[in-house]
């Protein structure tokens, strides 16, 4: 039985999912929700951006603040555009929370006690609102950057950087991936960690680049797809958080299935017990599709 959200673009679609899902709405009072992270305790955090808070919150809807000014603490806030607060979040091999500041320009790490300056700067600048992270299971850290934070989301170089990048950060070094996106959105990792998939929602780079997690270089373009927040499931499959709905490409770019949903996906992430649940931002709202991936 096919839920009426799902569309089935490729029969092997049901290799991986179960069709038979139902959509649960978790919340649906934020202002704009993003960086969805699944905590081993039972939870999920996300970044609420323009209240610029760190929210936490259950299967059952229970949701709190437990992180305020994650993403600005700047008192001028002249230079910034209205989503002043933090974005992605990943876990460092610490179990730190890596925090993208939008309003900072920075990355910074919240031990859930103190959040404190990680990645500050890049030649001396500020970076421009770090979007969206990957941390590697080595402990390399990459992250995008790109506008969105400052006002009317365009470049400053006169108080940021000069361009929209890709970074990596290595053994207390911080490098430049790429500069081939103007607006550079979602990052993911395969699960085998080799590969790092990069994306942007904008129409005019509707393409996903695929690069080497060793190398660091491009290894090929793997579609023409747009997409906010992009995730690999433990088959590596691709799953694109666009205006469509969600999108599940296979590993070479083929689109399998789309589910659509009320408001439009800004993000997701897996979670729950065994790691099936898919957990979904969607600006105002929160939704949470229990056992969606099959078992191995």
């Amino acid at each position: 039985m096919l839920h009426p959200a799902i569309t089935i673009f490729d029969k092997r679609a049901k290799d991986y999912l179960h069709t038979d899902f139902g959509i649960k709405v978790l919340n649906a009072d934020c202002a704009f929700s993003e960086g969805p992270l699944w905590n081993n305790q039972g939870y999920y955090l996300f970044s609420d951006i323009p209240r610029n808070v760190i929210c936490s919150i259950n299967e059952t809807g229970n949701k709190n603040v437990v992180l305020n000014n994650s993403g600005c603490i700047l008192k001028n806030k002249d230079h910034l555009s209205e989503h002043i607060g933090s974005n992605g979040l990943g876990y460092d091999k610490e179990g730190n929370v890596l925090i993208c500041q939008h309003g900072n320009g920075a990355v910074s790490k919240w031990d859930e006690k103190l959040n404190t300056n990680f990645i500050g700067s890049y030649k001396g600048r500020r970076f421009n609102s770090p979007n969206d992270i990957a941390v590697h299971k080595n402990g390399i850290i990459f992250f995008s950057d790109p506008p969105y934070g400052l006002k009317e989301k365009k470049l400053a170089p006169e108080i940021a950087q000069p361009l929209s990048g890709i970074y990596y950060y290595r053994d207390g070094k911080i490098e430049l991936l790429t500069d081939k996106f103007q607006y550079p959105n979602g990052l993911c990792l395969s699960p085998d960690g080799s590969i790092l998939y990069c994306c942007s929602n904008k129409q005019n780079e509707k393409f996903i680049f695929e690069f080497d997690t060793e190398t660091f270089k491009l290894k090929s373009t793997l579609c023409t797809e747009n997409s906010d927040g992009i995730k690999c499931d433990l088959y590596g499959n691709i799953w694109l958080c666009t205006k469509e709905g969600i999108i599940i490409l296979d590993h070479s770019g083929e689109r399998l299935a789309m589910i659509q949903l009320p408001t439009i996906p800004a993000n997701c992430c897996w979670g729950g017990p065994h790691g099936r649940d898919l957990f979904i931002t969607a600006r105002e709202k929160i939704f949470l599709i229990h056992d969606l991936l099959k078992q191995s």
